[in-house]
């Protein structure tokens, strides 16, 4: 189930099947993180941070973004 405007932190969790951490925000606004690492291409590890904005309990914004490895 894709992320949707609307969701509860809850509803959101478990459509990207990861926790959330509450990261910061007074009630009612609050911004909340998550965090993902993949293999790509089998060679090296890649992170995906995902930063999602709720307000008044609903999602109304998130950002992804990715980590890649320093060159070699």
């Amino acid at each position: 189930m894709p992320l949707a405007f609307g969701m509860t932190p809850e509803a959101a969790s478990a459509a990207l099947e990861l926790p959330l951490a509450r990261v910061s925000g007074r009630r009612g606004s609050e911004i909340y993180y998550a965090e993902q690492t993949t293999l790509t291409t089998g060679f090296y590890a890649r992170d995906r941070h995902l930063w999602l904005l709720f307000r008044n309990g609903r999602l109304t914004g998130w950002k992804n973004d990715w980590d890649r490895p320093a060159a070699w």
